[in-house]
């Protein structure tokens, strides 16, 4: 029953790590976007997009993972399918937060039962940090998309 315990709360922690993702990819698609909409960007204008877009990311941190991934969506800073990828995430991680003991009773349930539950949700784990490292590879290449762009641009980072 702990493995159960343990893997729920490894989901809770991996949706976590997904929801700063978001924030920083948010933030740097707006600076990726202003260099797109402004080929001649001066460094005032460059600081203030930063500054605009670091706003984004701190109030991305108060809002909660659906409104998270609606804010991603409006932004355009992820593709379709992998809107939809988090879209099923999220009622994943909300069934198993705040559904899944009070409809799973395992007070008769045998050792055979309790390892197929968590073999199940260790797949949707699986999923789930598959999406993660997808995330972080974004945040690799936009942070190398930036840096091409300021050295281009001849600008400093702020």
């Amino acid at each position: 029953m702990n493995r159960i315990y343990c893997i729920i709360g490894k989901f809770a922690e991996t949706t976590q790590l997904i929801e700063l993702s978001l924030g920083e990819i948010c933030e740097k698609s707006e600076i990726i976007k202003e260099f797109g909409r402004n080929k001649n960007i001066s460094q005032a204008d460059y600081d203030r997009v930063v500054d605009d877009a670091s706003f984004l990311k701190e109030k991305m941190e108060t809002m909660t993972f659906g409104q998270m991934i609606a804010t991603v969506y409006d932004s355009r800073s992820l593709s379709n399918d992998e809107i939809t990828n988090l879209k099923e995430l999220l009622g994943k991680r909300n069934y198993f937060t705040h559904e899944y003991f009070k409809y799973t009773n395992f007070s008769n349930a045998t050792e055979e039962l309790i390892l197929e539950e968590f073999n199940a949700i260790k797949a949707d784990l699986l999923k789930l940090k598959q999406m993660l490292n997808r995330l972080t590879l974004i945040k690799e290449n936009q942070l190398t998309r930036i840096n091409y762009l300021l050295t281009k641009a001849n600008l400093t980072q702020k």
